[in-house]
């Protein structure tokens, strides 16, 4: 399957299961997806063991093996939703909230990690299975960010005051740069790939993908919305810009 098959097949798919959700579960979209997901997984798995004969896992195996998870998931699906977060959350009060949002987005991430890590380790022998410490440090680095787009609509929803959402949507958004300087801290250690970690090494991932990915966004942000200021061509400004970049107007 090619890139340009397998973006419309996952559009198509996600689309269906939004639809379905809201007309079935009524559950936040991205939790419905999630759980349609999940219920379709499980059909496919049971309806190949009741009909041997045609192997309906041959698809997804072949989708999954053309693709290169980490880097789709990491360089792909988490910038666009980072972006889709961030596009949702109040400037103004996420500034006079930052010295809260950077607590709880560091401190906070770094001890769900471990709670999830050290869990993690008791429980898999219980399961039959000795995971090293090391992959449950990478296990609990994918798990313990938040996801921004559901934290921010279920803020919405709630209709929260305006400061206390920027300190749960920010939190959601910067603990993903946490959770990614500790997973790649990590996943060398898991693999084999390093032998040792030091603090400059973690400070300077840190730096680099916390601090260095957030310049680097509000620099290139600045620049297009500097320059799509400057048009008013129907075809190329097809959207409404979210509040804090133009108060809810068309450019």
């Amino acid at each position: 399957m090619d890139t340009i098959s397998l973006i419309a097949l996952l559009l198509t798919l996600s689309a269906g299961f939004s639809i379905l959700n809201h007309h079935t579960f009524h559950l936040p979209v991205t939790i419905g997806v999630l759980v349609l997901s999940l219920l379709a997984s499980l059909l496919v798995m049971i309806l190949n063991l009741l009909i041997p004969a045609y192997d309906l896992q041959a698809l997804p195996r072949s989708v999954l093996g053309a693709i290169n998870l980490p880097t789709a998931l990491l360089n792909g699906a988490l910038s666009l939703l980072l972006f889709a977060g961030a596009t949702q959350v109040d400037v103004g009060h996420l500034r006079a909230k930052l010295a809260s949002v950077a607590a709880l987005s560091v401190l906070g991430t770094v001890l769900a990690v471990a709670l999830l890590a050290i869990a993690a380790w008791y429980v898999f022998p219980l399961l039959g299975h000795a995971v090293p410490f090391s992959w449950c440090i990478v296990l609990g680095a994918i798990l313990a960010p938040t996801d921004p787009v559901s934290v921010v609509g279920m803020l919405k929803r709630l209709g929260l005051p305006g400061p206390l959402q920027a300190v749960f949507a920010g939190e959601s958004l910067f603990n993903d740069g946490v959770g990614v300087v500790i997973f790649g801290v990590t996943i060398g250690l898991a693999t084999g790939d390093s032998q040792g970690v030091t603090a400059s090494e973690i400070a300077l991932s840190f730096c680099r993908e916390a601090i260095g990915g957030g310049l680097l966004g509000a620099l290139t942000g600045c620049i297009a919305l500097r320059v799509l200021k400057g048009q008013r061509d129907p075809h190329i400004d097809l959207q409404r810009w979210p509040p804090f970049f133009g108060q809810g107007r068309k450019l």
